[in-house]
């Protein structure tokens, strides 16, 4: 028995060796015979021209983006002051390009075309060569030409600093690693790691990137020719993907090959036989090792340690058994589980996922291609599923997960995605809630949904959406920016010239008017944002901030105009008045029911007084507490024949159930119905705290600002404006700009960023800020109700603004920065 048990493990030892042996040089043989081989079909025409075109793609946005790179270089060089030389501005060239290595080199050129200054080669824009290149683009404001001859620059890009054909321009050569970083990005999209390459020719046919393929190139090649993007029209370049070259077939099997083959797995079979002999021979000793000589077995004789190997691995056997079948009962459950939840996200088309916040990982649940459940769950870092979102969207992402974590209650942001495919551009509503498992560690839920056009948000602005155009809103939106851009200028600089300057009467009444009208159209486009958005927050207690003086008279003009027939119209509100806790546009409609009573009425002139009422002194029954505004409306004597309408006066009625709601008391005197003029008394709450004279906000302490506008020209009326109040100031032209400061110097004070940037949101900004520079009080600077909810913890600086205003959210900044 044990001679063939022993002989029985050499046989299976040895086959088993040379079986592997085989199979190795087997897989070894195929794998060579596929080196050889052509391609697979998947890589052809449709795939090279998806190559193309998303190469060509990612061509336009690069050039798009060194667009940016010359107008964000071109604010370093201070052009606008002749006092700096041009030595300072190559110091400045050569500094920018040891940051941004994908270029070879950056040079300033004179409206004629000489050499200002350079970053790398000092004899950049000499020679008649360099001469004829520029009358070619003289007249244009960006341009992009092939790089010299013989020169191993793909392209160069130059873009006007001003007027064209008047101004310098600056001329930004291109590294021949440009263009490195965009084949991997495609070749990483597409799934294909080193089979396709790129070729661009330029519009005179000179290869920039790679070999062009020859004229009946057997390789398979599709071309795509680049669009251009919205700074620049298409340069005329042409991508061409190819397929890899295809080897020869081999022709067929070598015989020292085979014989090789069968030497390996004969020697893997000798090599078997030989280990299981001594093998066997080892479990011969084992097993005898209880067999005394001479002796007869008992029951008290040692076991064999054979058999206690049989007898523990039948324990371990049994054991795993019921580990499987406990194992089995709890997928069983969590089947049940995720079929729930299956149906939750099928049913409601929210998807559930789970954030840990100390390791960072996220878990959640996907559907297959056919709309079945995963068979596991998905897990991957906060990064991974960061970076699936839009860069400008990820700093709001993680403000509002810090957010979920700190408070309870859901918490909504709304993100975009990115990458390649049909997932790119989408918008999700991602809602945050946090909780904590079963352990008592802390979690964040997550429900995300994707948010189509025509859907409703699940707020109560929602039901308000529904009722809007949006694209007439988008459109009136950047029309009152625009506007109020132009009114802040205005506003800006007529302020620093009427208190700078030393006015003769006549001047000085022309420059107030200007201003007056500066005002009322201010309140014009608030009235065009109100009409657009639906009239959001009207009789809901909105406590938002208005000036009364500004509201009325931005308003009463229309009134006299278009409702009270031009009768006589009088305003006696002093100025320095707190504001008012009320929605200006709840001010306007109470104005104007009470304008169209009076006009019914018959009743000549209209008047509005003000007057400030203390906390502290006594007051009519049923008014608010608090310091309060004490305004009184009241109109002229009834006009000869004038007839009496019948009927309660609805209008007035109106009037004071607004008045009510936005928490402010009514008292009507006379009605205007009898013999006497129309009288009635209105109490609205007011600021505790009163804005001081045009010198108080001049002697606040002086604050480093960094300043974040687009349009230079408000930029530079802002510039004045703060100025005038004593504070410094640092400019940047957009977020990326201001965040490249902030890496080099972030000791500021405050910081005031326009809402509506391009490519970064002041909000977005904000938001990044925060993160890396807590230190610094953001303000947003919007036109009235422009900003999200998700802005309201950062101060609100409204368009058009006065000074007053400019220096009261100065004034709260410093306070801040102080506690």
């Amino acid at each position: 028995m044990l001679d063939t048990i022993r002989i029985s493990l050499k046989v299976l030892n040895a086959v088993q060796l040379a079986a592997v042996a085989a199979a190795a040089f087997a897989l070894a043989w195929f794998g060579g015979a596929l080196s050889g081989a052509r391609p697979v079909a998947g890589i052809e025409r449709p795939v090279l021209g998806q190559a193309a075109r998303a190469f060509a793609d990612a061509v336009d946005e690069e050039l798009g983006g060194s667009i940016a790179d010359a107008r964000n270089a071109a604010l370093l060089l201070r052009l606008d002051d002749p006092a700096v030389p041009d030595a300072w501005r190559a110091a400045r060239l050569r500094d920018w390009l040891a940051l941004n290595p994908r270029y070879r080199d950056a040079v300033l050129l004179a409206p004629d075309g000489a050499l200002r200054a350079a970053g790398a080669d000092p004899a950049q824009g000499a020679g008649p060569a360099r001469r004829a290149w520029f009358a070619r683009i003289r007249g244009a404001e960006v341009a992009v030409t092939a790089g010299p001859e013989g020169s191993d620059v793909p392209f160069e890009v130059t873009l006007a600093l001003g007027p064209p054909g008047r101004s310098d321009r600056l001329l930004l050569q291109a590294a021949p690693t440009y263009f490195d970083g965009i084949g991997a990005r495609v070749r990483r999209a597409l799934g294909r790691a080193e089979e396709i390459r790129f070729a661009v020719a330029g519009a005179d046919g000179r290869a920039l990137v790679g070999p062009l393929p020859a004229a009946g190139d057997p390789r398979p090649h599709e071309a795509a020719p680049t669009r251009g993007s919205r700074d620049l029209a298409s340069p005329g370049w042409i991508v061409t993907a190819v397929a890899p070259e295809v080897p020869a077939r081999p022709s067929g099997p070598d015989a020292r090959l085979v014989g090789l083959g069968l030497a390996l797995v004969l020697a893997a079979a000798a090599l078997g036989y030989v280990l299981g002999g001594r093998v066997s021979a080892r479990l011969r000793r084992l097993a005898d090792e209880a067999a005394i000589p001479g002796e007869a077995a008992s029951d008290d004789a040692p076991a064999s340690r054979m058999h206690e190997i049989a007898v523990i691995s039948g324990s371990v056997r049994d054991r795993t058994r019921s580990a499987d079948a406990l194992l089995a009962g709890a997928g069983t459950g969590l089947d049940r589980v995720r079929g729930r939840l299956h149906t939750f996200e099928t049913m409601s088309g929210w998807t559930c996922w789970e954030i840990d916040p100390e390791t960072r990982q996220v878990v959640w649940l996907d559907r297959d291609g056919a709309g079945a459940l995963a068979v596991a769950d998905r897990v991957a870092t906060l990064g991974d599923l960061a970076a699936r979102f839009e860069p400008a969207d990820r700093p709001l992402l993680d403000l509002t997960l810090a957010a979920a974590l700190a408070a309870d209650g859901p918490h909504d942001v709304v993100l975009h995605t990115r990458g390649p495919g049909p997932e790119s551009g989408r918008r999700l509503l991602v809602r945050l809630l946090r909780g904590r498992d079963a352990d008592g560690r802390l979690r964040v839920n997550a429900l995300s949904r994707e948010i189509r056009e025509g859907d409703a948000a699940d707020t109560p602005a929602g039901a308000n959406e529904r009722r809007r155009n949006l694209v007439l809103r988008r459109v009136t939106d950047g029309i009152v920016h625009d506007f109020n851009d132009v009114l802040t200028v205005v506003l800006a600089n007529l302020g620093v010239l009427r208190r700078q300057t030393a006015l003769d009467a006549r001047q000085a009444g022309l420059t107030d008017a200007a201003l007056a009208g500066a005002q009322r159209g201010a309140a014009l486009t608030r009235r065009l944002l109100g009409l657009v958005r639906g009239g959001d927050g009207l009789g809901k207690g909105d406590l938002a901030e208005t000036d009364l003086a500004a509201t009325v008279t931005a308003f009463l003009p229309f009134l006299q105009a278009n409702v009270l027939r031009d009768a006589p119209v009088v305003t006696r509100i002093p100025a320095g008045l707190p504001k008012v806790l009320c929605d200006e546009r709840i001010l306007e409609l109470v104005l104007l029911n009470l304008a169209f009573h009076v006009r019914d009425l018959g009743l000549h002139g209209f008047a509005v007084g003000a007057a400030e009422h203390p906390a502290d002194e006594p007051r009519a029954p049923g008014m608010p507490a608090g310091p309060c505004l004490r305004i009184l409306l009241a109109s002229g004597r009834r006009l000869p024949d004038a007839p009496v309408p019948a009927g309660a006066p609805r209008a007035v009625e109106t009037a004071a159930q607004l008045v009510r709601e936005c928490g402010g008391g009514w008292r009507l005197v006379c009605d205007g119905r009898g013999a006497e003029a129309f009288l009635a008394e209105i109490w609205l709450r007011a600021e505790a705290c009163i804005a001081g004279d045009d010198a108080a906000p001049a002697e606040q302490a002086p604050l480093r600002i960094l300043l974040v506008e687009s349009d230079s020209l408000v930029r530079a009326s802002l510039v004045e404006a703060l100025g005038e109040l004593g504070h410094a100031v640092v400019q940047a032209a957009s977020g990326e700009h201001a965040l490249a400061l902030l890496a080099r110097d972030a000791a500021f004070d405050a910081m005031i960023a326009d809402q509506a940037m391009p490519v970064m949101t002041g909000l977005q900004l904000a938001a990044t800020v925060v993160e890396r520079h807590p230190g610094i009080r953001v303000i947003l600077a919007s036109p009235h109700g422009q900003l999200p909810a998700a802005a309201r913890r950062f101060l609100q600086l409204d368009k058009p603004f006065r000074r007053e205003d400019l220096a009261a959210v100065l004034g709260s900044a410093a306070s801040a920065r102080a506690a």
